[in-house]
């Protein structure tokens, strides 16, 4: 009878522990990523912007809303730009790419652009707002 209540205890001991954010849960967090290009039309003298998805683009994900952290995994986009994190439990996130190379006094800087999501449900899907990344034309 000992035996029954003490596993009986650790059993809901460990039931009761809250988890953290991360893995091992039932929500999702989605997304895009989308380059735009400006270019000038001499003959109309109008800006021309194309907008267009960034295939094989890493996106980053932190189980928490530390941006400072090192990320927990990637996933790098489709063809159509999107990315895709699932298995999520409740908690706060943050997913970040970067912006390809940037030159500045002959330095160049990659930087991320991050973005913040809370999980607040099971089951639920989190749709981001598109990375939406200037292109700059060489």
């Amino acid at each position: 009878m000992k035996r029954y209540l003490v596993i009986c205890m650790i059993s809901v001991g460990l039931l009761a522990c809250e988890k953290e954010a991360g893995e091992g849960g039932t929500s999702v967090i989605d997304g895009r990523v989308i380059y735009f290009t400006t270019s000038y039309n001499t003959q109309t003298s109008v800006n021309d912007t194309h907008y267009y998805p960034k295939a094989g683009k890493d996106v980053y994900i932190i189980y928490s809303d530390d941006e400072e952290s090192i990320y927990d995994d990637k996933f790098e986009t489709d063809w159509e730009g999107r990315y895709h994190f699932e298995y999520l439990r409740k908690g706060e996130y943050t997913v970040f790419t970067h912006v390809d190379s940037t030159v500045i006094n002959d330095i160049t800087y990659d930087y991320p652009i991050f973005k913040h999501v809370s999980i607040t449900s099971n089951n639920s899907i989190n749709s981001l707002s598109d990375f939406v990344i200037h292109k700059i034309s060489e």
